[in-house]
C-alpha cells in the first residue's frame, strides 16, 4: 500500500506529519507516535479502537446534549458525536494552534455552530466556565511528550470535572497502561472522587479506558440485554458487544460473574 506524506511541520520543536495509506489519513508525532487515523470515505467513523472504546459511555447514555472533549487531536472524537448528535453542543480543547489548523484543513473538523473549539489548557478552561454549565459526557484523551498529560490527569482537574458534569454525567479517559505506576495513581484519584467507576482496557491495545460516574450510573453497562446491544451496535455502528465483554470480565469478580451466568 502507497504511503503519502501529506503535510510535515513542527510545533514546539515536535514533527508533526499528516500521512496517507489507501483510505486512512493519520496523524503523526515525532515521526513514529500514531495521534489519530482517519477513514478518508468515512470521516464520521472511529477508525483506531481505543476511540471507539471512548464511545462506550453512549452504553449508559445515548442522547448526550452537552459534551467537552480535552484533546481534540485531529478532530476523531468531535466528527464522531457531531454526526451522531448534530444538535448536541460540543466544546473542544486542545493547546495546541498547529493541530487544530491540521484539524480543521485536514480531517475534517466540523465547522458548526454548535461545535467550539478552545485553543488553551483543559484546566484553564473548566475553571473559567461558568458554575452552572454542566456536561453529560467529558472525554479525556491529552497526551504530550512525556505521557499523560500532567495537568489534565491530576486530582485537581478531576475535581473540576466533577463541578462540571450533569448529576447523571459520564467522565470518559483514555489512560496509557505502559506507565503503569502513573496509571495506578490517575485511577486512584479517580477513584477518590467519583462513587463509580469501571476500566476496559482495549484488546491488543496499551490503553485503558476508564468510566467514572457519581452513585451506580455506570451499572447500566453491565446489565444491558441482548437486544438493547443490538440495538445500539445498528444505530452507532460499534462492537459494543466486545465493550459489555471487556468490562464484565475487569470489574466483575468471579462470584458475580458465575450468578450472571445462572441468573
Amino acid at each position: 500500500m502507497d504511503r503519502k506524506t501529506i503535510h510535515r511541520s513542527h510545533w514546539q520543536s515536535q514533527l508533526i506529519e499528516v500521512v496517507d495509506e489507501g483510505n486512512t489519513r493519520s496523524l503523526y508525532f515525532g515521526g513514529h507516535v500514531l495521534q489519530s487515523s482517519m477513514y478518508l470515505s468515512a470521516p464520521q467513523k472511529l477508525a483506531l479502537s481505543y476511540t471507539r472504546f471512548m464511545a462506550s459511555p453512549l452504553l449508559i447514555d445515548d442522547a448526550p446534549e452537552r459534551i467537552l472533549v480535552v484533546g481534540v487531536g485531529a478532530g476523531s472524537l468531535v466528527r464522531f458525536f457531531h454526526h451522531h448528535f448534530p444538535d448536541a453542543l460540543i466544546d473542544g480543547i486542545d493547546y495546541s494552534t498547529e493541530v487544530i489548523d491540521l484539524a480543521r484543513s485536514h480531517f475534517h473538523l466540523p465547522a458548526d455552530s454548535n461545535v467550539a473549539i478552545h485553543c488553551c489548557g483543559g484546566f484553564e478552561f473548566l475553571s473559567q466556565r461558568e458554575d452552572e454549565y454542566n456536561y453529560d459526557l467529558i472525554l479525556i484523551d491529552a497526551f504530550d511528550t512525556s505521557g499523560m498529560s500532567m495537568e489534565i490527569y491530576a486530582g485537581a482537574f478531576f475535581d473540576l470535572c466533577l463541578d462540571h458534569l450533569s448529576f447523571s454525567g459520564i467522565l470518559c479517559l483514555n489512560l496509557w497502561s505502559g506507565d503503569h505506576s502513573r496509571m495506578e495513581d490517575v485511577a486512584m484519584e479517580i477513584g477518590i472522587r467519583f462513587d463509580s467507576t469501571l476500566e476496559l482496557p482495549v484488546p491488543q491495545r496499551g490503553n485503558v479506558i476508564c468510566l467514572a460516574g457519581r452513585e451506580d450510573v455506570l451499572s447500566a453497562i453491565i446489565d444491558l440485554d441482548s437486544a438493547e446491544l443490538d440495538f445500539l451496535q445498528d444505530r452507532f455502528d460499534l462492537n459494543f458487544r466486545e465493550m459489555v465483554r471487556v468490562c464484565r470480565k475487569n470489574n466483575l469478580n468471579m462470584f458475580q460473574r458465575i450468578s450472571r451466568f445462572f441468573s
